[in-house]
């Protein structure tokens, strides 16, 4: 039978490896990985093969030639530019006249191929994709299937909201040659993005087969590490290379092993190597071709590739050392460090943990190579959170870690684009900025400097200045010891998942652009950008009305005496308000939003009733935050002011559509609803709710240009509720009363990351006869309420909302849930 393997990948994520070898020729255990791709083949009578190349295509073809070493048949069909992965497969069309196989040459496996066929014919698919079943289904195209296999819904990398299943896309695909009358030639397309939801959405028999067996995309160094430890562990039907000399010890042709040497198994040397007397080699380690391990070297669950030095009393742990790398005496290389091809390293050298040192290069002797990846196995291959990149002060975010971020960010700007940044008044941000900037401004980006700025201020002037994007560094408003910096596109809005991808892969494959010295970045100072923010405000707000109401409040920022103090005031002045300070108690040394509520509330309440003014306010979280009390000291909720601002664009700015994120309770739709509005549900982190707000154009800004973000514009917002309260002629209290009575309830179950995605897919099965919403995590209808189980994108935890009837029933419901979501993981 006929198969196609897809070679073409450059691998990047496993860099510094890839960048003399394609992926599919990585070695594991000593052997190219897309050999053990044609075993597979080979064991199933897929004999007749042809292989996609783009990358490097030459190091394949002449490795395997014409494939009858390796007892199957190759073509080659190579690419000039990249044409996706049915792109590139649709070369191959004149060749792919019957059923045929696709598969990746770049992953290592050992499922049943002849099983998936037999599943493939029975159900006179189309196509067969095979299916498997991960633990962390994020990096993955997640496939949802009916009971007999037929696919409903494809998910390519879904966020943890969107979590439902935990059965992924191997990129093995079982298809018919009819399938090349839905594209042409030439063209690029992608199977699992393009191909598959075209023939879904006609109504072709796709389905899905849940196969058995090992799979690993082998998709970065960590995956790499363990693909080979599996091997070695009898995970794999596969053997390592060479002969068993005692159990768990394979050793190839040539190769010299003293009795002197003390070897712990499973252990993989190669052809022709030579370990020298009193050499220890550790489990899990392996040794490639023509290499030589010297006397008292230590090695423990390293990977070796061919013509390595190891010298005299040289250690290495847990690390990749590539072709050709030469370790002098006395060199101590510790976990997760990964050597390219041809590096030389001095004696006494010492490599950190996580440090990678690309193809080349020279260590002099008794030099220490250290590195801000030193953090990566603790970060994994993600930096970006809820809300942006939030690391400890001087220990994550340190001044290496600032540099790289900004040129990560700059490298994927266009050259000669211009950023906007500003930062919060803490020492922190003051001091890290530097760094920060000279990483964007050796990308060749140019910056406006806005100096210290509350955030709303840094999204606005992105737009007014015509930026290609924005920087905020500040306090994190959840953990005071962090520093958050936030990114903003060019609408001022968080940049999305796709963007966060890029800067990510821009920051741990180091592949950055550098600008010529002629090209640099340079500094542009706007100063006294927040007087045009601020003239913005009062020419969007119904100021003769507020004024006419002659409004007293009691007033208070976090920080004190911080640029927030000098904006509320001025506003509130402008609106013809009478403030009072807040007069805070020493208990009230706050920083972090649940700060402010805790400790501040009840001095806030208890004063605004002594004063007997109209309303009480404090802005945190550098602006994005406010916190609301009424004239009778009642706290205003979140929600309570999420219906507010609702009631006031439908009833006074025009708007016919309202976006609410999931999280959201019932009540605030009746409201709009009862207001001759509709709701658009959003997801529930940041990004996608501004992204809505900024499409109803909610909150057009004075200047015709800008637009607020009502919801992280606690400034904006205040003038807004104020407009509302002048308008409609009552107090902030008489306004809350107006509102329905809710229920809500909110508890958080810690959970492995690893459970999360199985623990989705049984409360996906469990409660499909159900209504159910799966906007953002699962919400499911009860006849008392509602409950939303949301993963959490940050910690290794469920977040359970709920809403119902009564105090009792909404606790219920999220018990409910906590218990489940506790009992599946005890399976």
């Amino acid at each position: 039978m006929k198969a196609i393997v897809m070679a073409g990948g450059k691998g990047t994520r496993l860099r510094p490896l890839t960048c003399k070898q394609p992926k599919p020729m990585v070695p594991i255990a000593g052997r190219p990985m897309v050999e053990y791709i044609l075993a597979l083949l080979k064991q199933y009578r897929f004999t007749d093969i042809g292989m996609t190349l783009f990358y490097l295509p030459e190091l394949i073809t002449n490795y395997f030639g014409d494939g009858r070493e390796f007892g199957v048949n190759l073509r080659y069909f190579v690419e000039e530019t990249p044409l996706g992965t049915a792109g590139s497969v649709k070369n191959a069309e004149a060749f792919l006249d019957e059923t045929f196989l696709v598969i990746s040459g770049d992953a290592l496996t050992d499922i049943n191929l002849a099983e998936a066929l037999v599943f493939h014919r029975a159900r006179r698919a189309l196509v067969t994709i095979v299916l498997t079943k991960v633990t962390n289904p994020l990096d993955y195209g997640v496939v949802i299937t009916e009971e007999d296999g037929r696919i409903k819904r494809f998910l390519e990398k879904p966020g943890w909201g969107e979590v439902f299943s935990d059965t992924v896309n191997t990129g093995i695909y079982l298809i018919e040659p009819e399938v090349f009358r839905y594209y042409e030639k030439d063209q690029a397309v992608d199977f699992s993005k393009d191909l598959f939801p075209l023939l879904l959405k006609a109504g072709e028999p796709l389905y899905g087969y849940v196969a058995e067996g090992y799979w690993s995309d082998v998709g970065n160094l960590g995956q790499y590490r363990q693909a080979n430890y599996d091997l070695l562990d009898g995970k794999l039907k596969f053997t390592p290379p060479g002969y068993e000399v005692a159990p768990g010890i394979w050793v190839g042709e040539g190769t010299e092993l003293p009795t002197a040497a003390q070897v712990e198994a499973p252990v993989v040397l190669g052809k022709y190597v030579r370990v020298s007397k009193n050499a220890k080699l550790g489990k899990h380690t392996i040794v490639g071709d023509h290499s030589l391990v010297g006397e008292e070297a230590s090695l423990k669950k390293s990977i070796l590739w061919n013509h390595t030095y190891v010298g005299y009393q040289t250690e290495i742990r847990g690390a990749i050392l590539a072709h050709r790398t030469h370790l002098k005496s006395g060199v101590r290389v510790y976990e997760g460090a990964v050597l390219g091809e041809g590096c030389t390293v001095g004696s006494k050298a010492v490599i950190k943990p996580e440090v990678r040192t690309w193809p080349e290069k020279y260590l002099e002797s008794g030099s220490v190579l250290n590195s801000s990846l030193v953090w990566g196995n603790r970060w994994g291959t993600n930096l970006f959170g809820r809300q942006g990149v939030d690391k400890t002060a001087n220990l994550e975010f340190t001044p290496e870690f600032a540099a790289k971020l900004g040129v990560a960010y700059g490298t994927i700007l266009p050259e000669n684009s211009w950023v906007v940044l500003g930062t919060d008044h803490y020492p922190p941000g003051q001091k890290l900025k530097a760094a920060l900037v000279s990483g964007l401004l050796g990308s060749g980006v140019n910056l406006y400097d806005l100096g210290v700025a509350a955030t709303p201020v840094t999204r606005q002037a992105v737009v007014a200045l015509e930026a290609a994007g924005g920087i905020q560094l500040r306090v994190s408003p959840v953990a005071p010891e962090n520093i958050l910096v936030e990114f903003f596109d060019a609408q001022g809005l968080l940049i999305n998942r796709e963007m966060e991808r890029k800067v990510e892969q821009a920051f741990f494959a180091e592949e950055f652009r550098r600008a010529a010295l002629d090209r640099l970045g340079q500094i542009r100072n706007v100063d006294e950008f927040s007087a045009r923010y601020l003239e913005n405000i009062l020419k969007a707000t119904a100021r003769e009305e507020i004024r006419a109401a002659r409004y007293k409040a009691v007033v208070g920022v976090d920080p004190v005496d911080g640029p927030l103090d000098s904006l509320l005031t001025t506003v509130l002045t402008a609106l013809g308000c009478a403030t009072v300070a807040f007069e805070a108690d020493t208990a009230c040394s706050y920083r972090t939003v649940a700060d402010v509520r805790k400790a501040c509330l009840p001095s806030l309440a208890e004063q605004v009733r002594r004063e007997r003014a109209d309303f009480g306010v404090l802005l945190a979280s550098n602006g994005e935050c406010l916190i609301l009390v009424d004239g009778e000291g009642g706290v205003v909720e979140e929600e309570q002011f999420t219906a507010l601002l609702s009631l006031l664009v439908l009833k006074y700015g025009g708007a016919g559509t309202i976006p609410l994120p999931v999280t959201a309770p019932q009540f605030i739709k009746e409201v709009i609803q009862a207001n001759r509005g509709e709701v658009v549900w959003t997801k529930a982190n940041p990004r996608a709710l501004m992204e809505k707000v900024a499409e109803a154009q909610l909150y057009p800004a004075g200047d015709g240009r800008c637009s607020f973000q009502a919801t992280f514009d606690g400034l904006y917002a205040m003038t807004k509720v104020l407009e509302l309260m002048a308008r409609e002629k009552r107090s902030l209290a008489q306004l809350v009363a107006l509102l329905p009575a809710y229920y809500t309830d909110r508890k958080q179950v810690d959970c492995s990351w690893d459970d999360k995605g199985r623990i989705m897919r049984h409360l996906f099965e469990e409660n499909k006869d159900k209504e159910i919403e799966v906007i953002d995590g699962l919400k499911v209808f009860h006849d008392q309420g509602w409950a939303l189980v949301l993963p959490d994108a940050e910690e290794p935890a469920f977040q359970i909302y709920s809403e119902a009837s009564s105090p009792e029933a909404a606790t219920e419901l999220t018990s409910l849930y906590t218990s489940r979501i506790t009992a599946l993981q005890l399976r």
